[in-house]
């Protein structure tokens, strides 16, 4: 593919500051993901015995009765495990994120060891960027002797929330040795790497990605980022316009061309500007990295902005590390 030559490139040899000021909703939602199946969501499943199993054969189907129902049983008996997991999930499932949470961390101070338990809350608690509390209980719930590489990549993405990319990558190519080709995977470690300054790694991850027959939007929107800040702005307006309007995705490379301009300015990535003039460039319109799970309501792209994917959007943050947080996903 042709590389414009009249602004500079994205240097390798140095961390990315225009990558994490830019990037407020290419992040995922702690539980997104692609080319999953239906078992693969936040909450694993439960396997109770005889008389669980006829409580939980009992529980009807639909979210709001189901929540109804296992609310009765878990306010009986706080302690039955069974009942908090079904709880909290029907709450999840209806969108009640912070209550599920609450039931969730109510039965870890009883079952503090549990890891089938340790792992919903945990990647609950990432999803609401409750990062401090994930790492500890992530860390609990990853099973040495049975790894989840849902587990890993989530204990992956708490260090990503934080900055610290370089650290991610160990969890992101232990989850990628149990899943070698899953898109979320690959997402994440390419992100991680473009991170830590090396986005030709990066990039032949994302194509990797977004090779694999998983057809989303938010992977090929990285890639077109991650081309971008390397200069390759032709490429990049042709894979954004797979999924944008061809005004939107040449909108979006001009605008990173200006932004790549700024960075080759800037003595060191530190006097790139946490928050950008106006509307910043990436906060709510870049369409973010994979997700499987149910799209949330569009973000409006601001006339300031990146112009966002119709298929998906992500949401906005106030700092430059939590912007960039919003590039991986945890699921």
């Amino acid at each position: 593919m042709a590389t414009d030559v009249e602004s500079p490139s994205v240097k390798t040899g140095r961390p990315l500051g225009l990558l994490a000021a830019l990037t407020a909703s290419l992040l995922l939602g702690a539980c997104a993901q692609v080319g999953g199946d239906a078992s693969s969501g936040l909450f694993s499943s439960i396997t109770p015995e005889s008389a669980e199993q006829a409580a939980k054969d009992a529980a009807p189907t639909d979210p709001r009765q189901a929540a109804e129902y296992w609310s009765k049983i878990y306010t009986k008996n706080p302690r039955d495990l069974q009942a908090a997991l079904a709880y909290a999930q029907n709450l999840r499932t209806l969108g009640q994120k912070r209550e599920a949470l609450a039931v969730l961390q109510q039965a870890s101070l009883i079952y503090s060891t549990n890891r089938e338990l340790a792992a919903d809350y945990g990647r609950l608690a990432l999803e609401l960027d409750q990062v401090s509390v994930a790492k500890k209980v992530l860390e609990v719930a990853d099973d040495p002797a049975k790894p989840d590489w849902r587990i890993i990549l989530a204990r992956g993405t708490a260090l990503a929330k934080e900055g610290s990319y370089r650290e991610a990558i160990g969890f992101y190519e232990r989850a990628q040795a149990l899943n070698p080709t899953h898109p979320s995977v690959l997402n994440n470690l390419a992100l991680a790497y473009t991170m830590s300054g090396d986005p030709e790694r990066g990039e032949q991850l994302l194509r990797q990605a977004s090779s694999s027959g998983a057809e989303n939007a938010k992977v090929r929107q990285n890639l077109a980022l991650v081309l971008g800040l390397q200069g390759k702005y032709t490429e990049a307006t042709q894979v954004g316009s797979v999924d944008l309007a061809a005004s939107d995705a040449e909108a979006n490379t001009a605008l990173l061309k200006k932004m790549v301009k700024l960075d080759a300015k800037a003595s060191s990535p530190k006097s790139i500007p946490a928050v950008w003039p106006g509307e910043p460039p990436a906060a709510a319109t870049w369409a973010p990295a994979v997700a499987e799970a149910p799209p949330q309501e569009a973000v409006p792209a601001s006339a300031h902005g990146l112009r966002s994917s119709t298929m998906e959007t992500g949401s906005s943050a106030s700092t430059h590390d939590s912007r960039a947080a919003s590039l991986f996903s945890a699921d």
